[in-house]
């Protein structure tokens, strides 16, 4: 598109998103009458198509995305921990006397198994930047791809600004 009408490209897809919400709510609706639940990518697709409508601010829609793949991403992360991961923490428990379900409270430990899940962090750090750069490129949505790359390049940008999205839509955390 025309880089002066960029910025004007969200209201072109306006109809078409009123459209595709109406379509995706009925399909649900549907879904709902006859006992089924919505597959992860149909309500992936509801929020684009109302982040599209204008039902949803940036913030909100990556906060909701996040949300809605986080199922995915986890099982990935659990499996990164298996294969990678778990033998290793399970070595180092055991060597200082740690039995199997026993566990270091966070930033306790000796100096290795602080190295250990430094690493396994960042393993799942590139798991979730995975997975929502898969997405963004299969469906190619605008806000998917640039919360990939908002998170590629600037994952304490991307945390802060799902974060407000998260407290826009389900207000601040109760103490």
């Amino acid at each position: 598109m025309n880089q002066t009408f960029a910025p004007l490209e969200h209201i072109a897809r306006r109809p078409m998103a009123r459209l595709r919400l109406q379509q995706l709510a009925a399909l649900s609706g549907a879904k709902k009458n006859r006992g089924e639940s919505a597959t992860t990518d149909e309500r992936l697709d509801m929020g684009l198509a109302a982040y599209d409508f204008g039902h949803f601010s940036f913030e909100e829609a990556l906060c909701f995305v996040t949300v809605m793949l986080a199922s995915e991403a986890n099982d990935r992360m659990q499996e990164v921990y298996e294969r990678e991961f778990s033998k290793r923490f399970e070595a180092i428990r055991k060597k200082h006397g740690l039995g199997p379900n026993e566990f270091w409270a966070a930033g306790e430990g000796p100096e290795e198994n602080q190295v250990l899940g430094d690493a396994f962090d960042a393993a799942c750090d590139r798991v979730e930047l995975e997975v929502l750069q898969e997405h963004a490129d299969r469906l190619g949505h605008p806000l998917l791809r640039e919360a990939a790359d908002l998170l590629a390049t600037d994952r304490a940008e991307f945390m802060r600004r799902r974060e407000g999205g998260r407290q826009s839509l389900f207000g601040p955390f109760k103490e």
